[in-house]
């Protein structure tokens, strides 16, 4: 049910964000890409008819940039002066505005639901449906907190989502001998299933996930994991002795690139690695990104199909899914607290690729040739959000060729 309202989502917000010439376009492609995940989104949030709606789409874009930039703002000031320094960090006002307006957005919305149940009537089904129904367990005790919820759930499904997917496309570009055989194998699953994408037709796309999985190994968000600071001594089981006001973190990029988990992946400096993580100074991070990188789209395809050999020898090889967690893949958190929403961003993710890639040619801007190179900030690897790439709306005859 909800996979079918999304694909009607996707088909909808890329039609009407991405060029539909058949001529090339230069394209910021994250800005598109964001407003097309904060729709698709939204309309599991809201319904098809809300996440539309310009105030809506402001707030879930916005609301995540300055809460963010104010963490970082008021991060500079001593903890004792911070009551003072609230006065130097613009994005809390801006914060505040945001609630306002989410506010005078979701309240009116909320009553007419509240109206809905009490007549009896058909209500949606969507996340502001269900947490209406599941307030009193969430302990959400007024409409005006109930759409502050709503606001919150912002956080931590547009960008994060839409770094991954931009990241995607630069890897796309950058290697375009990849995108027949996904739009083979999207065909293909399509046909299988009646035109229609289930949960189970989007399982079925184990190249497309594959590819993914590889991106994201290659493109983390961070340089490091589970970023703790630490307020008092603590002794672990082991009896390391960890003192107070220390930062403590995980390596993520240093296993991500293990040539003994992952062969052939470029190699990085032992030594910038322990210094960039001993001093956690960003301006060492820039130099563990090599030129030389091994991006293999079907890495994980045949792990899971059994035609390579398992390095790290997982009970079953369905843990080389994208959505899979473990002590080698931490992209989602590992444990009781792994992120419980990553199986909806991976089917957002295949969608919004699948629909591209069926509907578009693409392709770097003359004269590149090299993948885009990321950002590095503070520990953060992120596209930039800045790079163009190449797009052409495909016409029918040439989709048919396509999927012959």
């Amino acid at each position: 049910m909800i996979n079918a309202r999304l694909c009607e989502e996707v088909q909808r917000s890329v039609q009407a964000e991405l060029p539909q010439s058949r001529d090339w376009n230069a394209v910021v492609i994250n800005e598109k890409l964001l407003r097309i995940v904060a729709m698709v989104s939204g309309n599991a949030f809201l319904g098809p008819d809300l996440c539309r709606r310009d105030e809506y789409l402001h707030a879930s874009i916005w609301y995540a940039v300055d809460v963010n930039m104010a963490v970082r703002g008021l991060k500079r000031w001593p903890r004792l002066l911070r009551p003072l320094g609230q006065y130097f960090v613009p994005q809390l006002s801006r914060i505040a505005e945001h609630k306002r307006r989410a506010k005078a957005f979701f309240e009116p919305v909320i009553r007419e639901r509240r109206a809905m149940m009490k007549r009896g009537d058909p209500v949606p089904e969507d996340m502001l449906q269900w947490m209406l129904l599941k307030s009193d367990d969430f302990h959400i005790h007024d409409d005006a907190e109930l759409a502050f919820q709503q606001l919150s759930l912002t956080l931590a499904s547009i960008h994060s989502t839409t770094m991954t997917l931009t990241q995607m496309i630069f890897d796309l570009v950058s290697q375009p001998e990849v995108v027949p055989v996904l739009r083979e194998e999207i065909g293909s699953v399509l046909k299988e299933n009646g035109g229609v994408l289930t949960t189970q037709a989007l399982f079925s796309m184990k190249v497309l996930d594959s590819f993914m999985r590889e991106s994201q190994r290659m493109n983390p968000l961070s340089m490091t994991r589970f970023t703790r600071y630490v307020e008092k001594p603590v002794t672990l089981r082991d009896g390391t002795r960890i003192p107070a006001s220390v930062i403590i973190e995980a390596p993520f990029i240093a296993i991500t690139r293990d040539p003994e988990l992952y062969p052939n992946p470029e190699v990085l400096s032992s030594l910038f690695t322990f210094l960039a993580l001993l001093l956690h100074r960003p301006s060492v991070y820039p130099l563990l990104i090599l030129e030389e990188q091994t991006f293999d789209p079907y890495r994980f395809s045949r792990l899971r199909s059994g035609q390579a050999k398992d390095s790290i020898g997982y009970k079953s090889p369905e843990q080389y899914q994208f959505v899979s967690v473990s002590k080698e893949n931490l992209n989602f958190g590992f444990g009781r607290n792994a992120c419980p929403g990553r199986f909806f961003a991976a089917n957002e993710i295949k969608l919004i690729l699948a629909r591209i890639l069926l509907d578009f040619d693409l392709k770097m801007p003359e004269g590149r040739t090299k993948r885009y190179e990321n950002l590095v900030i503070a520990g953060g690897i992120i596209p930039d959000t800045k790079n163009k790439i190449l797009l052409r709306k495909i016409s029918r005859s040439e989709k048919n060729i396509h999927h012959r």
